[in-house]
């Protein structure tokens, strides 16, 4: 700080400085502090010294900022490790979303190194032994042999999950009664000495033991007091609010629970360890509820996952725009509409004021997913607002450009128009939607559609129940494919004993459906739709036409942060038939590639529709 200066505090930061500083005149600066600008003159100096003073007025905010990302980075490197697979009673006891919060706050306070050893070592040191924190660790212990008696966390998939289905966890030689999936099941025995080494940064390294034996998993007496102290803090932690420490630690937890459950990353290539900081750096200047929301969907984004989404329970139900747009040849069309002043075929160029295609941009880049997944719902967001609003079109109509505002106040948008659900197009030529005609409305047509000289099947979005059970009504013969696969974890970063295969075990049904079988595909047929899709790919059951699916498949796992956002994500990994060849981000490839045009649009044709009853009518020459 320059002497003398009423202004130059620690955030300041300098925007310019004038004055010769050599002829006994005073300098003058411009500093903007608190969000403010002023100026001052202050008295000569050497010309080094008032580089220096500016310099360090510039860097100040930067070099703590670091030193606070730093902290939380190690932080959070830890915490995932000790919250999931540190296997000790008092950990498992443990509110770790409130604890988070409570560390995030307690790591961004240390000044250096030596105070964030210190102060990791408070934060985990209570739960039990077997955590090491140390700028060097002695060598590792050799690890031993399996021993069905001591304690770890084994997992069948995210077994954390909120929903239900194949995930599963358990504390070896502990009751888990609470398991969100119900019964154990069969797992690894744990294996003396198992460790995990860790990198912290900082200069800190940490080892965490991953097996206890029962008495080491107990609450011991010298640890019970620090155990209960840290529980009063964490107890006192407001995880609700809006503050810089919330922010970071639902990064922290996001981030770990990708880290250790994801089951792809060697399909994504994203290097989630370099994708810490900056998504921390982000979280540190999310001042509001919805700038918190908005660093998480990035965070999912990054992880390439169509499943991915983050819900903000707290927030009201959504309000719709009258209308839906689809991105054709390039441009953003209205293809459903109740709106009289948004005709159907127009061709949207600007949304309140912005390019229509930098809102459309914007919007896919804070979704996961394959591109076309990514627009999808990009469309979905643009006509989507929390709270009643009205919104102005810039238009391209075939009577020319026009401007309109339209509320947003509808439940729900308006369905694409299709014909009906099950129809007879042409003599001997059927039509079935998937995504609207249920195993209700299709059982009393199936000796017709047994006899037809061809079936089109539209899955061109999520099917009902009637997708799945079409399929045995198609398949010549029984099948037990092996195309889902559930991770058995035993460690952190996704440490393996084997994956849990499965599949549907599809048997024939009678009537068998013998005439020409297309379906009609595109990038909205998602994970359920894509596993009646892969069926009709990998067993050549009719063909495709349209465009790629959206390349994500797998059952969904849902966990909250300490915000109080929900996050959906993949947590089974999906295949090709053959077990092996990737799916994900991959999706179901057509046979005959067909999308709408503009003019068809506007014509009111279903131009898909109308190749896959020529591809049927072909095959009947």
């Amino acid at each position: 700080m320059v002497r003398g200066s009423r202004f130059a505090a620690r955030g300041s930061r300098v925007l310019g400085f004038s004055g010769p500083g050599f002829d006994g005149q005073k300098i003058v600066v411009a500093v903007q502090t608190s969000g403010r600008t002023i100026t001052e003159k202050v008295m000569r100096q050497p010309i080094t010294f008032i580089l220096a003073f500016a310099l360090g007025l510039a860097l100040s905010p930067a070099q703590g900022s670091r030193r606070e990302i730093d902290n939380v980075a190690a932080f959070a490197h830890l915490y995932g490790v000790v919250r999931y697979f540190y296997p000790s009673d008092a950990a498992a006891g443990l509110e770790w979303n409130a604890l988070a919060v409570h560390g995030v706050g307690q790591a961004r306070a240390a000044r250096d190194a030596t105070q964030l050893e210190a102060t990791l070592k408070t934060l985990f040191a209570p739960l039990g032994p077997g955590i090491d924190i140390a700028t060097r660790l002695p060598p590792a212990p050799p690890v031993g042999q399996h021993d069905p008696t001591l304690v770890a966390w084994r997992y069948l998939g995210a077994g954390f999950s909120t929903i239900r289905g194949p995930y599963r966890w358990e504390r070896t030689n502990r009751a888990t009664p609470t398991a969100p999936g119900g019964p154990g099941f069969e797992a690894e025995p744990p294996t003396a000495a198992a460790h995990v080494d860790l990198d912290l940064g900082s200069g800190l390294r940490a080892r965490v033991r991953l097996t206890l034996s029962d008495s080491e998993a107990i609450v011991s007496a010298d640890r019970a007091t620090a155990l209960a102290a840290l529980r009063t803090s964490i107890t006192a932690t407001d995880s609700g609010a809006a503050d810089v420490n919330v922010s970071l630690a639902n990064v922290v937890v996001a981030w770990n629970v990708f880290r250790h459950f994801y089951p792809y990353w060697s399909e994504t290539g994203v290097d989630w360890p370099a994708r810490l900081r900056p998504l921390l750096e982000q979280a540190s200047t999310a001042a509001t509820r919805d700038a918190q929301r908005e660093v998480l969907r990035r965070l999912v984004a990054d992880a390439r996952d169509g499943h991915g989404q983050v819900t903000d329970t707290k927030s009201r139900r959504p309000l719709f725009l009258p209308f839906q747009f689809r991105i054709v040849e390039q441009r953003l069309v209205v293809i459903t509409s109740r709106a009289p002043s948004v005709p159907v075929g127009s061709i949207v160029t600007a949304i309140d004021g912005v390019p229509a295609d930098r809102r459309v941009a914007d919007e896919a880049a804070l979704e996961s997913g394959t591109p076309q997944w990514q627009r999808i719902r990009a469309l979905t967001q643009i006509v989507t607002c929390r709270t009643t609003t009205t919104v102005t079109l810039e238009l391209e109509t075939d009577a020319g450009p026009r401007s309109t505002s339209v509320p947003c106040e509808n439940d729900v948008p308006p369905a694409e128009k299709r014909g009906d659900p099950v129809t007879e197009l042409l003599p001997a030529i059927w039509y079935v939607d998937l995504t609207r005609a249920n195993v209700a409305a299709v059982k009393p047509m199936i000796f017709r559609l047994a006899t037809a000289s061809g079936v089109v099947f539209d899955l061109r979005g999520y099917p009902t129940d009637a997708g799945a059970q079409i399929l045995g009504h198609l398949i010549a013969e029984a099948e037990h494919d092996r195309w889902m696969f559930t991770n058995r974890i035993v460690g952190p970063m996704g440490q393996s004993a084997g994956w849990d295969g499965g599949g549907w075990n599809v048997t024939p049904q009678s009537p068998r459906i013998a005439g020409k079988v297309v379906f009609l595909t595109d990038g909205r047929a998602i994970s359920y739709a894509e596993s009646v899709m892969g069926y009709v790919a990998d067993r050549k059951l009719g063909t495709i036409v349209g465009s790629p699916t959206a390349g994500t498949n797998g059952n969904v796992a849902v966990f909250s942060v300490p915000a109080g956002f929900s996050i959906a994500f993949t947590g089974m990994r999906v295949t090709r038939h053959d077990g092996r060849s990737p799916f994900h981000l991959v999706g179901v490839q057509p046979d005959v590639p067909a999308t709408q045009t503009i003019a068809g649009i506007r014509a009111g044709r279903d131009e898909v529709l109308e190749q896959g009853v020529a591809v049927i009518r072909a095959s009947l020459k």
